[in-house]
């Protein structure tokens, strides 16, 4: 089981930290290459996974 980690973020947090809206955020995670952390039926995304969205310039 994955504990939740300063590391996760939920998608409401990883939307505001690339500053872009939740609309934005649910398209741009919408690619399997995004990576998503199931965790008691919620989805979190990796501090990685968000630092790779901005290093594609898809933000």
């Amino acid at each position: 089981m994955i504990m939740k980690t300063e590391n996760l973020y939920s998608f409401s947090q990883a939307a505001e930290i690339l500053g872009v809206t939740t609309q934005r955020f649910f398209e741009l995670s919408s690619s399997p290459y995004v990576e998503k952390v199931q965790q008691e039926n919620r989805i979190y995304f990796t501090k990685d996974s968000i630092r790779k969205l901005v290093l594609r310039g898809e933000v």
